[in-house]
């Protein structure tokens, strides 16, 4: 999978946070700060990609919510 530039904003953030990984809302405020306007629907379909690509793993926590944890691969995809 090619990476694009969002799709690293995403990993360098999620693992940030580790196993414990970030919630829906958290990722987008932190985002936010970098990235503006950012839509749910092109961070769901980013989300999606990486997961379906092993880059990263989630866990839905409700309609519309989910906590996100990078995976090993996706460490390395961004060499962190």
């Amino acid at each position: 999978m090619k990476l694009s530039a969002f799709d690293i904003d995403i990993l360098n953030t999620i693992s940030k946070r580790g196993v414990a990984g970030i919630t829906k809302d958290e990722l987008m405020f932190e985002l936010g700060k970098t990235v503006k306007g950012i839509a749910y629907g092109d961070l769901k379909r980013h989300v999606t990609a990486l997961v379906s690509n092993g880059l990263a793993e989630v866990e839905e926590t409700g309609p519309d919510d989910f906590t996100i944890m990078i995976t090993k691969s996706g460490k390395e995809s961004i060499g962190a």
